[in-house]
């Protein structure tokens, strides 16, 4: 015989509400019902249709086998209760064991700090609860930190042949095109990026993009889309794709030239290995050049004559041609150092002075003391696990992989490199506020933009997810949290 079951509704959601707060410089773009027909729906009793009466056990009004009904729901209540506290118990209990391990790396008590990590990993599984998953991979960071504060060394992993680097990278691109499939953040950030681009390249016939980390090109065929739509046709769209791999960075071009072709766009790829800072390294040693020489009129002129030799093979390097307008794109991350030197990247910008640049970046610290950028770092990726385990089993393959290899790598490098490297070098912490500092002015992002990425956000069964405006910036947050901030800017002069 079959028991009924009492399903109780999901608990609300505050995705209908801001959750964020705001001022009189921020407003909420999403204010939008996710809830779909028969969500919130409670069922009592037996299934409809099964000649039950409402009260009766089995239908034949028997008291005591409605007694007995009543008696295995209300067992099957105090076992789930009973299951939620000893789950949230765990969660606290888990917490502290990090809190504590943390505080004791930050003071070099690193034996003590070795003898939390059995607990935390018995506690903890990359396939548990969201704290559960979370905890497993700080616990792997914290056990990374303890060994390279042991002997000494704070330097992420690196690959020492060429196809192992190649694994690993095409690994990473695995998990993005993953992590875009059961998350609205990469879909966010492209198309937040793409409708800035294609207003600010209104009535130009030729663009020019150069993307400093661009792995598999996912952002620029949705540009494509809305490039070739416009009245007036493309004349030359040429995109320099900057990574770590020429393997990579062909294929890519590949890739986006058939895309391109498919809709009758000129195009042509232009790629680049290395970091974007480090490739203007002999541009800053010129310059100090000029600075010791400048009593010796002769060769000052001289190093002038080699400082535009060197700015012109920069330009050449990155395929800019004179009179184009030239976009820049990055979308910041932990997974590995995309700049190189960034204030070679902040000279590298100053001369090129393109049209537009847009940045995606994270609202999470790199800097700062060890254990205020831990406490971040968890706040912050709890925030990451919950989002992206929300409406997925615990099994599901894609949200172990997200977590995995873009999740885990970017948790190891913040708590036990110091952020992606620890070279001594000032990091820029904020690139919209830098930017700012440097001669870019902001393009607000509140007009089409922002109603891309609320349209976005509402064609997709995405409950959580909140998006502000905020001094023309957009922020996409889960609950109480803001993620990404995507900005734009353009040269004051």
């Amino acid at each position: 015989m079959l028991q009924s079951l009492h399903l109780q509704p999901p608990p609300p959601t505050n995705s209908s509400s801001p959750i964020m707060n705001t001022n009189t410089s921020k407003r909420t773009i999403n204010n939008r019902n996710n809830n779909f027909a028969g969500e919130n729906i409670e069922f009592s009793g037996a299934g409809a249709g099964s000649g039950d009466v409402a009260g009766d056990g089995d239908g034949d009004g028997s008291p005591s086998r409605s007694c007995k009904r009543r008696n295995i729901e209300e067992s099957n209540d105090d076992d789930d209760q009973l299951t939620t506290v000893e789950a949230e118990s765990s969660g606290l209990r888990l917490l502290g064991l990090l809190l504590q391990c943390a505080e004791c790396v930050a003071v070099d008590n690193l034996d003590h700090a070795n003898n939390l990590l059995p607990e935390i990993s018995e506690l903890s599984s990359p396939f548990g609860s969201s704290p559960e998953r979370v905890a497993a991979y700080f616990a792997e960071a914290l056990q990374a930190r303890i060994i390279s504060s042991y002997i000494g060394t704070y330097t992420p992993l690196t690959f020492k042949t060429k196809t192992l680097a190649l694994a690993q990278n095409q690994k990473i691109c695995n998990a993005l095109q993953s992590y875009n499939s059961i998350s609205p953040s990469i879909k966010f950030s492209h198309f937040t990026a793409n409708q800035a681009i294609f207003q600010a390249l209104e009535g130009e016939e030729t663009v020019h993009i150069i993307d400093l980390d661009i792995m598999q090109g996912l952002q620029w065929p949705g540009l494509f889309h809305i490039l070739a739509s416009r009245p007036r046709k493309i004349k030359s769209l040429r995109i320099t794709g900057v990574g770590s791999s020429i393997e990579l960075l062909n294929a890519t071009g590949r890739r986006l030239h058939d895309f391109a072709n498919s809709l009758g766009l000129p195009f042509e790829f232009v790629p680049l290995e290395g970091k974007i800072g480090n490739i203007c390294s002999d541009l800053n040693n010129i310059s100090s050049d000029l600075n010791n020489l400048h009593n010796n009129m002769n060769n000052l002129n001289n190093m002038s004559t080699d400082l535009n030799n060197m700015n012109n093979n920069l330009m050449n390097k990155l395929g800019v041609r004179s009179g184009e307008p030239v976009v820049v794109h990055w979308m910041h991350h932990c997974l590995y150092d995309v700049t190189g030197s960034d204030y070679e990247t902040l000279r590298l910008l100053n001369v090129l002075k393109p049209k537009l640049i847009t940045i995606i970046e994270q609202d999470l610290s790199h800097g700062g003391s060890f254990l205020g950028r831990f406490v971040e770092a968890l706040h912050y990726y709890s925030a990451l696990f919950d989002a992206v385990g929300d409406g997925i089993e615990p099994e599901n393959v894609e949200r172990y992989t997200v977590e995995q290899q873009l999740f885990g790598c970017e948790i190891k490098n913040i708590v036990a490199v110091g952020g992606p490297k620890r070279t001594g070098e000032v990091k820029v912490e904020k690139w919209g506020e830098e930017l700012g500092r440097v001669g870019f002015g902001p393009v607000s992002l509140a007009g089409n933009p922002a109603s891309q990425a609320s349209l976005l956000l509402g064609m997709f069964p995405w409950r959580g997810y909140t998006l502000v405006e905020e001094n023309g910036c957009l922020k996409l947050g889960w609950k109480d949290l803001s993620l990404l901030t995507a900005s734009a800017w353009r040269p004051l002069d």
